[in-house]
């Protein structure tokens, strides 16, 4: 009876938990790497600090400001860019073995039953 209700457990609670803890991953990787965040924001200013004393000022000064401004929300766009796509691609490596194990998790009980079948068939390591 115990095995049974084991057997019950691993099949239907077992493994929507590890579903869940699955998805848990993803989001935590997505937020490690503040892809949402990262994506509101893209075309904000970069660590701009001076650029914006320009206003009122001469032609020379706000063409000056508005170069460093457009420079400051092009770099900070690759640097956003490129931290978006390491994201995406944690979160698809941790999708990844995710499934390998959502794939795996049914076949684990079977496990001692699978080595003793090769132990009988004379298979060695």
């Amino acid at each position: 009876m115990m095995i049974l209700a084991m057997l019950s457990w691993w099949y239907t609670t077992g493994w929507a938990r590890v579903a869940k803890r699955v998805g848990m991953r993803i989001t935590a990787t997505l937020e490690t790497f503040s892809v949402g965040l990262l994506l509101g924001t893209l075309f904000s200013p970069f660590r701009q600090i001076s650029a914006g004393a320009g206003r009122g000022g001469s032609l020379d000064v706000q063409l000056r400001a508005f170069g460093d401004r457009l420079f400051s929300r092009v770099f900070g766009a690759l640097v956003r860019s490129l931290f978006v796509l390491i994201g995406c691609v944690a979160s698809l490596v941790v999708a990844l073995f995710g499934s390998v194990l959502l794939v795996a998790w049914p076949l684990m009980p079977l496990t001692p039953v699978i080595g003793i079948g090769l132990a009988v068939a004379g298979v060695r390591l």
